[in-house]
């Protein structure tokens, strides 16, 4: 009899043990959490917040600010998710006129059929609010923001082809998966824009915003700075930004050179977009997509297209980098997957961005935090 309460007396400390453990761990886990997985970069001079964001930042990065300030990374403390930038100068804007710009739109011949790509690297991308989860294993809510950009396109007649290649996973060589799928869009659609599509991952007040009295977000546009094409991509972005900045005012809300290429080597015309954040609704960010639709067709079909962007057309000769990526796609295709046998040890040398996005997102924390910052309806976040 006495042995029989001891069995079960030891049974109840292990139990109570095995609780213990659980809600040990659990802490913990929440704790890991709540700390954050983006950068913060400040003014090493004024040491005031620059900007955020959920990518890699690097000694050499640069970023332009939503008044057109210049900066440049020069300090960065991984372990503290900290960097420091020094203000380099002012840039100046192409001089842009609206109403030509739209005049000309409007009384120009169709000499060919204007074409835009979209593609989205990271196909688990979605909106925590309106999708249920941040990260979706398939077809995340991004791609309800392509559907989007491409239905506004197409109003104005561009024809839009887009890439819903699944690129999972959302780790450190996803880039090199959905190169295959831009090569592919290149070769075959010849495209006068490449565009890849993202949502970033830091709080939803960085992006919140009003257009046209609509609720909308801001806009980031990554540039990678390590690429032969940067100077005409960056070109294409300061338009596309000048443009923005008179039409609807704040919607670019910045650009960032980051360290990498982005796929933005494969041709002169490409740029990586941020349409808001994860903790934020879908629908703001399908607002402002249909919204830049206007400002993309403008910066591409313009006025004095060709020297103002450097279009794509053809009876011009594509770069060297294009001839070069689009005859080797096969190749590319064989070599992603004897790399992607070995990927997880990229994983823990990877960017913190492609890694606690997909990590995190999916953590139940979320609904908590969704919770905390639920607005109510027509100014939700």
């Amino acid at each position: 009899m006495n042995k029989r309460k001891m069995n079960r007396a030891t049974i109840l400390i292990l139990l109570v043990i095995g609780f213990l453990s659980f809600a040990i761990s659990s802490y913990a886990e929440k704790q890991t959490e709540l700390q954050p997985d983006y950068y913060t970069v400040y003014d090493g001079k004024t040491n005031k917040v620059l900007f955020r964001t959920a990518m890699e930042v690097y000694k050499g990065d640069r970023y332009l600010s939503g008044d057109n300030k210049l900066y440049e990374v020069f300090k960065v403390d991984k372990n503290e998710s900290k960097a420091y930038a020094k203000y380099l100068r002012t840039e100046k804007l192409p001089d842009v006129n609206i109403e030509e710009i739209s005049q000309a739109m409007a009384v120009a011949e169709n000499t060919g059929e204007k074409r835009v790509a979209i593609y989205s690297t990271h196909s688990d991308e979605s909106y925590l609010p309106s999708d249920g989860a941040a990260s979706i294993n398939g077809h995340g809510g991004i791609y309800k923001v392509d559907a989007a950009l491409q239905k506004a396109l197409e109003a104005k007649g561009v024809t839009v082809k887009v890439d819903r290649t699944l690129y999972l996973p959302h780790d450190a060589m996803a880039y090199s998966r959905s190169r295959t799928g831009a090569v592919k869009l290149l070769k075959d659609f010849k495209p006068d824009l490449l565009l890849d599509v993202h949502r970033d991952a830091v709080p939803f007040q960085e992006y919140i915003r009003k257009i046209a009295g609509k609720n909308a977000t801001g806009v980031r546009i990554v540039l990678g700075r390590n690429n032969p094409n940067l100077k005409a991509n960056q070109q294409l972005a300061y338009r596309i930004k000048a443009i923005a900045d008179k039409t609807y005012p704040n919607m670019i809300k910045d650009v960032f050179f980051g360290k990498g290429d982005f796929n933005q080597d494969l041709t002169p015309n490409s740029l990586l977009l941020e349409f808001g954040t994860y903790s934020h609704t879908r629908e703001r960010a399908e607002v402002s997509a249909s919204l830049i639709a206007d400002i993309l067709t403008k910066a591409l079909y313009g006025s004095d297209e060709q020297k103002q962007v450097g279009t794509v057309t053809k009876t011009q000769k594509p770069l060297p980098g294009q001839n070069k990526a689009a005859g080797t796609g096969i190749w590319v295709l064989i070599g992603v997957v004897v790399v992607s046998a070995v990927a997880f040890m990229f994983l823990s040398t990877g960017g913190r961005e492609m890694y606690h996005k997909f990590s995190k997102a999916t953590r139940k924390e979320f609904a908590s935090y969704l919770g905390k910052f639920r607005r109510k309806k027509g100014d939700e976040p």
